[in-house]
This record gives C-alpha cells, sequence and structure tokens, in this order.
C-alpha cells in the first residue's frame, strides 16, 4: 500500500490510495484548520474500528448469518507522555442478537486477526526521512522558514 498526500491549502491535505481520496484537516479551532476533514489521528482509530467491523462482518457473512445490528464503536484518549499519541484505544463490538457462545468466541478471534488491531498491538518498525526538493535556504535568510 502506498499513499500520496498533498497539500489543500492551510494545514489541510489529500490523500490518494489507489482510485481513492481523502481529504483531512483540523477543526476549525486549531490554527490553519478549516474542517474539511477528520483529522489524521481520528481516522487512524477509526480505522481500526472498520477493520474490526470487517474481520466480524466476515466471520458473519461466511456462517450465512446475518450481519444486521452489527457496530463497532472506538473510544480513544490522547497522551503526551512520553510523546504526542493515542494512549487508550477501545473497541466495542457489538453483536447482532441471537449468536451462540460459539459464534461470539470466534467473532473476538475474527477481530484479533485485524492487522489494524494487530498494528496497535505490536507496532511496526517506523522510518523516517526528510529532504527538500530544492537546494535549501540558509538559515536566516527566509524567516517564513525558520521555526
Amino acid at each position: 500500500m502506498k499513499a500520496i498526500i498533498d497539500s489543500i491549502g492551510q494545514v489541510g491535505s489529500r490523500v490518494r490510495l489507489g482510485g481513492h481520496e481523502v481529504t483531512f484537516d483540523q477543526p476549525a479551532t486549531v490554527p490553519g484548520g478549516l474542517d474539511r476533514g477528520a483529522s489524521p489521528l481520528d481516522l487512524m482509530v477509526a480505522a481500526v474500528g472498520a477493520c474490526a467491523h470487517y474481520y466480524a462482518a466476515a466471520f458473519l457473512h461466511g456462517r450465512n448469518l446475518s450481519t444486521e445490528g452489527l457496530t463497532v464503536e472506538v473510544d480513544s484518549e490522547k497522551e503526551r507522555v512520553p510523546s504526542p499519541r493515542v494512549g487508550r484505544v477501545a473497541i466495542h463490538v457489538h453483536l447482532p442478537a441471537g449468536l451462540s457462545e460459539r459464534h461470539v468466541a470466534g467473532i473476538e478471534r475474527a477481530v484479533k486477526s485485524c492487522p489494524a488491531y494487530g498494528t496497535l498491538m505490536n507496532p511496526p518498525v517506523v522510518t523516517l526521512s526528510v529532504a527538500a526538493d530544492a537546494p535549501a535556504v540558509p538559515a536566516g535568510t527566509d524567516e517564513k522558514l525558520s521555526a
């Protein structure tokens, strides 16, 4: 999977994933935010819930069981220590009525096989590279570029 993210003005961005596009922004209460889309962090947490929903729905669908009433809620809390991050994620899977205990246990196993869940439980190695497309401007030359 490769995502390409472009600026759409202020602090907003457009993400291209294959033939799909998603707009990200910050709330209007954040400097530069115009509330044109969800924040990246909020969507990251929502993606975990959507992955859990998919695995639960696939379990039910694969057994010809109805997905009617299947919902997933995700609650999260941000923390600043040891670094700004999501510090807590709680996934609540609400199942359709009438499932057996065996099906409930199977859905729990299925949700735990979701790659987003697995990524949170076993964080990946993350690398970062920052490069300018043009030669860097010497410090002090342009006030807008200095931090």
